[in-house]
């Protein structure tokens, strides 16, 4: 079954007029996104994730919303290195393209709405949910994990959720960074034995 993430970034760039020698600084923290797709795919340098679908949701400006898409099944190259991540976003956003990455013009609500409509069961990472240790997962089914970038989630997307009915859960009581909950959600998802 597939795992997928989906992070949204209320700051990141969505057009390529960013430094990739000095992302952080030059991108709204595109670097964030580009950590959290390492962290995604990523168990060491030599073993990599084909069951996971990664959404970046890029709110930044100059021409938001942009979806960067990176899809483990099709992947036939990916460098364990954020600069390289962030050189395929910049080719990506000059109109190139590259092999299992895609660039959409989709919103969040309108990405979470057709990742619910295909059947995965969706999931908000959060501080105060339920402990994950506690939450039901159910072999069989798709699991979408929704996190924010370093600022958090905006309130208009906490409402969407909430909404829809979509659950909280806890990684615990500390503030990881995104690409920490993504590593921790993976790895606590192998030891259930969801493949």
């Amino acid at each position: 079954m597939r795992r997928i993430f989906i992070v949204k970034s209320s700051t990141a760039f969505t057009a390529p007029i960013f430094n990739i020698r000095s992302l952080a600084g030059s991108s709204g923290r595109l670097d964030v996104i580009c950590r959290c797709i390492l962290n995604a795919f990523f168990i060491d340098r030599d073993v990599f994730r084909r069951n996971v679908v990664f959404y970046g949701v890029l709110e930044g400006p100059p021409d938001p919303p942009k979806t960067i898409v990176v899809d483990g099944f099709s992947i036939d190259n990916m460098v364990l290195d954020e600069v390289w991540v962030a050189n395929v976003i910049l080719n990506l956003m000059s109109g190139g393209s590259f092999k299992g990455f895609n660039i959409l013009r989709m919103n969040f609500s309108s990405l979470v709405n057709s990742i619910r409509v295909s059947g995965a069961k969706l999931i908000y990472l959060h501080e105060n949910g339920v402990p994950i240790d506690d939450y039901n997962f159910e072999i069989g089914f798709d699991y979408c994990f929704i996190l924010g970038d370093q600022i958090g989630l905006d309130r208009d997307s906490e409402k969407l959720l909430d909404s829809m009915g979509v659950p909280r859960v806890s990684l615990g009581r500390i503030s990881y960074l995104s690409s920490q909950c993504i590593w921790l959600v993976n790895n606590f998802m192998d030891m259930l034995g969801f493949e």
